[in-house]
């Protein structure tokens, strides 16, 4: 057995008892596994309130709700309630009244007397100028997933370099997590 005073000193590394396996592939293998598991853990995550409770889930794809929401987090939507207008603060989820066709996730600022909403991102300076009506919302943020969306909004940004160095990130977990405990070649 080597000492901690051994090393210090200079001292060879000895192997590893027969069929005990090497230190660093199992720190290598028990790191890659435990984030694998937690990137896994938070997909399951993202997912269980879409398909069990009829939620929606949207990737964050710009920095105006910063540093409540991030680009590439994932955030969950209840239904908006019917016969309640959202409070003021709660994040809602909106079809765009600027830009048809898009949506639109923003904090809602002011509820206006007939219920329409003036929405504000938290990161802008001044709320939105167009209300939204609230035949137009789409949902109440009720829980957030961060950065498990971040590919996706690589992936619609167009940005191939920091998406092909997720992907190689990827690959390498995967293939640390497969690596085997035990060296092939035993030295005896």
């Amino acid at each position: 057995m080597t000492l901690p005073s051994d090393l210090a000193a200079g001292a060879p590394c000895q192997p590893t008892a027969k069929g005990t396996p090497h230190p660093i592939r199992v720190v290598t293998s028990v790191t890659s596994r435990t984030v694998l598991g937690s990137l896994i853990g938070l997909l399951v995550w993202a997912q269980l309130p879409v398909a069990a409770l009829g939620w929606t889930a949207c990737v964050v794809q710009s920095g105006s709700m910063r540093p409540a929401l991030m680009p590439g987090d994932v955030v969950l939507y209840q239904p908006p309630p019917r016969n309640r207008t959202p409070a003021v603060g709660q994040i809602v989820l909106a079809q765009d009244p600027t830009r048809p066709g898009h949506l639109l996730t923003h904090r809602v600022y002011q509820v206006l007397p007939n219920n329409d909403l003036i929405t504000k991102g938290d990161a802008n300076s001044t709320p939105d100028s167009t209300p939204i009506r609230p035949t137009a919302l789409e949902g109440v943020a009720r829980l957030r997933v961060p950065s498990i969306g971040l590919p996706v909004q690589l992936w619609r940004a167009k940005q191939p370099v920091p998406e092909a160095i997720l992907l190689l990130g990827l690959a390498a977990l995967l293939a640390l997590a497969a690596l085997p405990l035990h060296s092939r070649n035993r030295h005896n």
